[in-house]
């Protein structure tokens, strides 16, 4: 996804669906196992781990944990002296349902509802924690529960239509009463989140072009814009995120018997010149 200008709403399911688009784990065929590692600027880290499996023919779940933050922060004290390094880590733990409004022999008995059939629903759960400490004196702790909740419309073979809205409730709860003597508890609100998008596979079948609208309570708006190549396992990518470019490849090999490897590279432009990003991801397909 961030090879083609982070665009995944309306995407075909895949081991990260789980946090772009829930709504897209019923029309999982088998289980993915996948993990992304970021080579990033600043010493900063962003990496994901999860596990995703179809549950019957109607619906599909995940587990996934994202892991980000900051690391070599130098701390200071009053008099200005150097008294060693401050770590920073944020995690979300994703628990994930997907689900289809209709079943396939449903779907065949009412042709008035096939529509149904089209459309399926998705929530994720997460648990949210984060970190700030110097090993020693200072610890700070946040902890929370959020939201997410998607849909995906399958129009057309040619055409997927998605929503999703992130972040529903999400805040990080914290006292800080063991850092100063006139600690308090504080809630920190995570910005409520929506994307709305369509994937269109054009006339020629290998070429899909992926569009996404992003706006927020927090007065945030953005475009996404996406364009992908798919042929004979092999893929490439390029994008427009909100204002820096995006490009992208993936190739899938047969690993082992019945296990597929799918191996993607995505490199994204600096935003406000912290540097470039690399980000590689793996997904193993048990077929």
């Amino acid at each position: 996804a961030l090879g083609k200008g982070n665009t995944q709403i309306a995407a075909p399911v895949n081991g990260f669906s789980t946090f772009y688009n829930p709504a897209a784990l019923p029309y999982l065929k088998s289980p993915i196992f996948s993990l992304s590692y970021s080579f990033l600027s600043l010493d900063r880290r962003f990496n994901y781990l999860g596990y995703t499996a179809p549950i019957g023919p109607t619906g599909g779940f995940s587990v996934g944990w994202i892991y980000s933050g900051v690391t070599n922060i130098r701390a200071y004290n009053s008099r200005g002296e150097d008294v060693g390094e401050i770590q920073h880590g944020l995690h979300a733990v994703y628990f994930s349902f997907g689900l289809k409004m209709l079943p396939p022999r449903l779907a065949r008995v009412n042709q008035d509802a096939g529509f149904l059939y089209r459309l399926s629903i998705g929530v994720s759960f997460k648990i949210l924690y984060e970190s700030l400490s110097d090993g020693a004196n200072f610890s700070y702790t946040g902890k929370g529960l959020g939201m997410d909740f998607g849909i995906l419309f399958r129009a057309f073979p040619q055409l997927w239509i998605g929503y999703q809205i992130k972040d529903i409730n999400a805040k990080l709860k914290s006292n800080t009463s063991n850092i100063f003597e006139q600690g308090s508890t504080l809630e920190n609100a995570f910005p409520l989140i929506q994307k709305a998008g369509f994937r269109y596979r054009l006339p020629l079948p290998w070429l899909f072009f992926s569009y996404e609208l992003e706006w927020s309570n927090a007065g945030a708006r953005g475009s996404h814009v996406g364009l992908e190549v798919e042929q004979k396992g092999l893929a490439a990518r390029a994008g427009y995120d909100e204002n820096h470019l995006t490009f992208g490849a993936g190739m899938r090999i047969h690993l082992y018997k019945k296990i597929q490897l799918q191996l993607d590279y995505a490199f994204v432009d600096d935003v406000v010149d912290e540097g470039v990003s690399h980000v590689f991801s793996w997904q193993f397909y048990f077929k």
